[in-house]
């Protein structure tokens, strides 16, 4: 072997170990942002900028999303981009072919799809869309590309070994990403639950004839809904609104809600505005619109004589329908301020002359034969 030839292997080992130290550098900057736990905004802008770095990049977007897997939402962009472009990009997913969407690709002024592109941002020059898929689902992408600007001093294509450390990155980046999104969504529903527990306590304090009546209903409304067939997440849902479809009454006076006689017209119109007051309430904390309909619509009537809006029928949202009938069995078979709780049988001809006025008549029927089957009676 000549002394040229040792000298050209020498230099070829010498690129492979600062390759391979170069993906070892960027995978030890993927583990520092994971060991740091930062939350979701400082995660998200730490990952666009290392795939802008291992790429040199001089732009870069970031788009997750929403969690039915359908919409990109674009979460994070990393310099000097025209909105139209950023736009487009979060369109990826209509853009690229099902075979495309799990894999990185990149575009340049030689592929034909450029030119959707570059008509957005005159400065650009290429671009590399990558994946970031969990247990084969996509969870989002991120962007990385040139932009030329007038000194025109970037560089006008990716390497090879920029796709190889993308394959690396793409993998570790929507590990660390989706880690992280759920931590922040457990981190959401702990403190939910918690609000929704001291709101709870709130109405039950507000109310002394009426204790319960919220967890009651609550409880007999899951139970019904099973019986129904629904959904696990529609009955989670269902039991949030149950356990706050009262919560408008936190703005009514005592002295009404505690009233040992029937009240007067003028009260009765205050007690009919705790829907909307309870909706109002509760929409600034971007409640799922299931659990708001029924804070919302939980006095409207089948026959359309209910309030706030006078809906009727099945524009009534189905989650409202069920929790008006086990809110009226509820109020039936408790003590209020004005009169004993009715009997069983005084509850059930109730439930069945509301049939199809007050109540969904399939809905109110099948819970009449729970019932009379006393299947009920243990929540009372």
């Amino acid at each position: 072997m000549t002394q040229q030839q040792e000298i050209h292997m020498l230099r070829d080992r010498v690129n492979q170990l600062e390759n391979k130290l170069r993906e070892q550098s960027f995978l030890v900057d993927m583990t520092n942002i994971l060991i740091k736990g930062h939350d979701l905004e400082t995660t998200i802008k730490s990952t666009l900028q290392l795939a802008m770095e291992i790429t040199h990049s001089e732009a870069g977007c970031l788009y997750l999303t929403d969690l039915n897997m359908s919409k990109l939402k674009t979460v994070e962009v990393n310099g000097c981009i025209s909105e139209k472009l950023v736009k487009a990009f979060s369109r990826l997913n209509e853009f690229l072919t099902l075979r495309q969407l799990d894999k990185i690709i990149e575009i340049d002024e030689k592929d034909e799809r450029f030119k959707r592109f570059a008509g957005l941002d005159k400065r650009l020059v290429a671009f590399i869309i990558i994946p970031l898929v969990v247990s084969h689902n996509t969870i989002g992408y991120a962007v990385v590309m040139h932009l030329h600007d007038e000194e025109n001093n970037h560089p006008n294509c990716y390497s090879p070994r920029d796709l190889t450390n993308l394959k690396i990155y793409s993998h570790q980046a929507a590990l660390l990403l989706d880690n992280t999104r759920v931590k922040i969504e457990q981190g959401k529903k702990e403190f939910y639950l918690k609000t929704i527990a001291s709101l709870v306590a709130a109405i039950d304090a507000k109310d002394i004839y009426t204790q319960n009546h919220s967890s009651r209903v609550a409880k007999v409304t899951v139970a019904f809904s099973k019986v129904l067939g629904l959904a696990e997440d529609m009955i989670e849902k269902i039991h949030y609104g149950a356990l706050l479809h009262d919560i408008g009454k936190i703005g009514i006076s005592d002295a009404i809600l505690n009233k040992p006689s029937f009240l007067t017209d003028d009260e009765f119109t205050l007690i009919k505005d705790h829907p909307l007051k309870g909706f109002k309430i509760l929409e600034p904390m971007d409640l799922e619109p299931d659990v708001l309909n029924i804070i919302k619509y939980h006095h409207e009537r089948y026959d359309g004589g209910g309030y706030p809006e006078g809906l009727q029928k099945q524009k009534i949202p189905l989650p409202a329908r069920i929790v008006s009938i086990v809110d009226a069995w509820d109020a039936m078979t408790s003590n209020r301020a004005y009169r004993k709780k009715l009997t069983r049988e005084q509850v059930l001809y109730e439930l069945k002359r509301g049939k199809a006025s007050q109540f969904d008549p399939y809905l109110v029927e099948e819970f009449i034969a729970l019932v009379e089957k006393n299947q009920m009676d243990p929540f009372i």
